[in-house]
């Protein structure tokens, strides 16, 4: 039999396998969640999730976010896992064949009492039941058997149910008219949505002023750029006015709040700024938490490179504009070619060109998409799967607390 101190042995003694975080969104598109997924996946994966939580600290990743596990052996799970976090901060993915017998299904009550969110990873066959230890369904909008889903989820009711590998807008209006509340997929980077191209020339106000701090320009020059847009007045004074700077005197002029904030800092506000939703949008753009993990990403892995503060910066404008061309509907040349950008950050982002090409290239295969991340990838770039795990937990951090602050 394979105890847990067997099974974390032998997770060292073989490739630890790669690990995936997928954000999963509300109807709003915010972040209500991370999903964890591991590859490979066979068998039990309670130790190694074990070791994710105590030596890789992936609690610190979530924030206020839940977290989605795969429990393929509940049973494991329930007598192994250890974590810091209250129950009530995970749902646990769970494949819909263990809901088929009484033994399984008493596992999973327990799990339920103990104040874990129970998911059903499928739909469930015949005229199989859902006890009330299950908060959900998860499907794949893409399977044959997703036309079925109407019919369970009525019966189901109200719950914590998924729908994955939504590709576009209008998939995910069509399983929000049929009750999920919680998606997942590549639709944010296929979007037919109007939302993506609204007030284009505001945008590209906020690249000409990225363009200007880069360019290490006077403040007076900074100033004159913003003073043309009041919206983005208002913005940095309550940014600077905000608890997290700590600053209780009046903020007076332009030079006191950018003085305040930094160049550097100024920099980041205002790429962040690109994504963020237009003043009639009920809904936050989805692009704006993922631009923020691609960027921090970036930037957390060129460090473990050993690379200077500099290059780590580069890295960390390379993530993200890597979805401007999704944001505005345009080349992405024709969008930072006017823009004075070093080098190596304009053949990143158009060629995949140089360390930050490959670096690049590394963060969107571990986006658990069609092409996901390999070994071979790590190694390329002279990264180890450790070194992936905690730059991943850096960057999850922060776009977590972006999402939220951007439903603020």
């Amino acid at each position: 039999m394979l105890t847990p101190e067997m099974a974390v042995q032998n997770i060292s003694s073989s490739p630890f396998p790669l690990v995936f975080l997928e954000p999963i969104a509300d109807v709003n598109h915010q972040w209500a969640a991370l999903a964890i997924h591991l590859s490979p996946s066979d068998g039990d994966t309670t130790a190694l999730l074990n070791q994710l939580f105590s030596e890789f600290e992936f609690h610190a990743a979530l924030g206020n976010l839940r977290c989605l596990l795969p429990v393929p052996d509940p049973a494991s799970f329930e007598t192994h896992f250890e974590s810091l976090l209250p129950p009530s901060q995970f749902v646990l993915r769970v494949p819909v064949e263990y809901c088929a017998g009484d033994a399984q299904l008493q596992t999973l009550d327990r799990l339920h009492r103990r104040g874990y969110a129970i998911l059903v990873q499928g739909l469930p066959v015949g005229g199989a039941t859902l006890t009330e230890a299950i908060a959900g369904i998860s499907v794949d909008y893409t399977s044959a058997t997703f036309s079925q889903v109407k019919g369970w989820l009525s019966r189901a009711g109200a719950g914590l149910h998924l729908a994955e590998e939504i590709q576009d807008q209008n998939s995910f209006d069509a399983c929000q008219q049929l009750g999920f509340r919680w998606f997942s997929g590549e639709y944010s980077l296929h979007r037919t949505s109007l939302a993506s191209r609204r007030d284009p020339t505001s945008r590209m106000r906020l690249l000409r002023l990225l363009d200007l701090v880069a360019s290490d320009v006077d403040s007076h020059e900074i100033e004159q750029q913003m003073k043309h847009d009041p919206t983005l007045t208002y913005q940095l004074f309550k940014l600077v006015s905000s608890a997290a700077f700590g600053f209780n005197s009046t903020i007076t002029n332009y030079t006191q709040a950018l003085n305040l904030l930094g160049r550097r800092q100024l920099q980041r506000w205002l790429q962040l700024l690109l994504y963020a939703r237009h003043a009639s949008d009920k809904s936050n753009n989805p692009l704006l938490p993922r631009a923020a993990a691609r960027a921090g990403l970036m930037e957390a892995l060129c460090q473990k490179l050993g690379c200077d503060r500099d290059e780590q910066d580069r890295a960390f404008i390379v993530g993200m504009f890597s979805l401007l061309s999704v944001l505005l509907s345009m080349p992405m040349l024709e969008i930072i070619g006017p823009l004075k950008l070093p080098s190596d950050v304009l053949g990143a982002l158009t060629e995949r060109r140089g360390r930050l090409g490959s670096l690049l290239r590394l963060v969107e295969r571990s986006e658990y998409g069609e092409a996901p991340l390999r070994h071979a990838d790590l190694s390329g770039c002279g990264l180890t799967v450790q070194a992936y795990c905690h730059s991943l937990v850096h960057a999850y951090r922060w776009a977590s607390h972006v999402s939220a602050e951007a439903h603020a």
